[in-house]
């Protein structure tokens, strides 16, 4: 675990992880075994955030619904990436460094770019 890495109540890290410093981690995160997260990486966990409801008054925990991320066994999160709420990071994959996912990754695939896109497929390991 790096230097001023927050994780957020409600967020579940696994086994063998590195998360490097400055990286965000938000409630309804779930990172599962042999993950890398590089520096800087901001997780989102909802969809429309606002600061007040429609009537003015500040918003609160309770007006906010939590949507899920997870990151599956081995993948690679490059530096500063940023994924947004709901996105499934495949097995063994990999998200270049400032990506900002906005879909699904397919298990074993690199991404990159704004908005993130396939780069392409990497070959099975033996």
């Amino acid at each position: 675990m790096g230097t001023f890495v927050e994780i957020q109540k409600g967020a579940r890290i696994g086994r063998n992880c590195k998360i490097s410093s400055h990286t965000f981690i938000c409630e309804g995160v779930t990172i599962e075994d042999n993950v890398f997260v590089g520096h800087n990486v901001t997780f989102i966990n909802y969809m429309y955030p606002r600061a007040t409801n429609p009537d003015g008054a500040m918003q609160t925990e309770a007006d906010w619904k939590c949507v899920p991320t997870l990151i599956k066994k081995g993948a690679s999160i490059g530096s500063s990436a940023t994924l947004l709420c709901g996105v499934t990071v495949g097995e063994g994959a990999i998200v270049g460094a400032g990506a900002v996912v906005t879909k699904d990754v397919p298990p074993r695939t690199v991404v990159a770019g704004n908005p993130a896109r396939i780069l392409r497929k990497l070959e099975e390991e033996s």
